[in-house]
Order: structure tokens, then sequence, then C-alpha cells
């Protein structure tokens, strides 16, 4: 799965569990980055400080989020 896929996942669950200015949050990260490498780190902080702040978003999202955070380990799967 890419990064991509998680992401749609993490907006769908967002979307269900009424987390409407989490996800906001989330797509202004995604629309202030021009390339796919920017896209992916700048909605990762924003990932990471769900992760930090709101604990109980993150364990809505947490298996993607994980997953989300993986890719950072390999930067070739950014591209995919």
């Amino acid at each position: 799965m890419s990064w991509m896929n998680d992401l749609y996942v993490i907006y769908q669950k967002l979307d269900a569990n009424s987390c409407e200015a989490v996800k906001n949050d989330i797509l202004k990260a995604q629309m202030d980055g021009c390339s796919r490498g920017e896209i992916y780190f700048l909605v990762l902080q924003q990932l990471v400080r769900i992760k930090r702040e709101k604990a109980p978003v993150y364990e809505l999202i947490k298996e993607e989020v994980e997953s989300f955070i993986h890719y950072s380990s390999n930067p070739y799967k950014l591209s995919a």
C-alpha cells in the first residue's frame, strides 16, 4: 500500500468520526506541498502533531499513521 492510500483511509476515518478540523489541517499541509516528497513531509508533520497532541484522534487512525510514518524510512517509496 502506498502512503497516498494510507492518507485516503485516514481522511475516510476522520470523516466518519466527525474530525473535520483535524482533516482540514492535514489537507492544508497536503495542498501547501509542491512535490510528492514535500507533500509527504508536510502531511507527516501534521500526523506526528496529532499523535503527540490529540491522542483520541490518533487512536482512530493509528494503523494508517504508523504505516504512513514507515514510508520515511525508505525515500524511494515516497515516489511510489
